[in-house]
C-alpha cells in the first residue's frame, strides 16, 4: 500500500480550499466545507475550487453560456458582471461592485442583482442547485456594525469567459 503522510501543521498551512481538495480526495469532502465557509477574508487571492460533476464549486460557464446569461439582463446586473470580469482573478470584492454601480450605497442595494444572476444561471443551466458566485467567509463589518466588504468568487473558466465576452 502506498501513501502520503501529511502532518497536521502542514495540512493547516494549506488554504481552506486546498484543505477541502485534500479531504475530498480522501472521500471526506463534507468535513472540509465548514473550514472553507469559515475561512478568513484577505486581499490575497485564494484558490477557487473547480466545479465538477456532482462536486462543489461555482458553476463553470463557457463564452456561449455567458452570452445566454447576459442576454436581456438589466443594466445594473450587466454592470456588476463587467466589474467582476475586470477583476484580476476569479475573486472580487463586493465593495468594488457597490462602488461601481450607480445608485448603490450598500450591499442591500445589490440584492436584486445577485437574485437575477442566480435565477438566470439556474435557468440556463437547467439546474436549481448551481451557483454562479460563491461568497467566501462572512461579510466584514466595522466596529460600529457598518458593512465594509465581502469576498466573492466565480470559477476560473467563467471569469475568463466573462472577460472574453466583454472584450477585456
Amino acid at each position: 500500500m502506498n501513501g502520503l503522510l501529511l502532518s497536521t501543521s502542514a495540512f493547516n498551512s494549506l488554504s481552506a480550499f486546498a484543505q477541502l481538495e485534500v479531504l475530498g480526495s480522501m472521500g471526506l469532502g463534507g468535513i472540509g466545507f465548514r473550514a472553507v465557509a469559515d475561512a478568513p477574508l484577505t486581499d490575497a487571492p485564494t484558490a477557487i475550487p473547480p466545479a465538477r460533476d456532482g462536486g462543489e464549486g461555482p458553476v463553470e460557464l463557457t463564452v456561449a453560456l455567458v452570452r445566454k446569461l447576459t442576454d436581456k439582463l438589466g443594466d445594473k446586473t450587466l454592470n456588476a458582471l463587467k466589474i467582476i470580469a475586470r477583476s484580476d482573478s476569479p475573486q472580487f470584492h463586493m465593495k468594488d461592485v457597490i462602488a461601481g454601480t450607480e445608485g448603490a450605497k450598500n450591499y442591500m442595494d445589490m440584492r436584486g442583482v445577485w437574485s437575477a444572476l442566480t435565477r438566470r444561471t439556474r435557468k440556463i443551466m437547467d439546474d436549481s442547485e448551481v451557483d454562479l458566485i460563491w461568497w467566501i467567509g462572512d461579510s466584514i463589518f466595522d466596529d460600529e456594525g457598518d458593512y465594509i466588504d465581502h469576498l466573492g468568487a466565480i470559477s476560473p473558466l467563467t471569469h475568463q469567459s466573462l472577460r472574453s465576452h466583454f472584450g477585456f
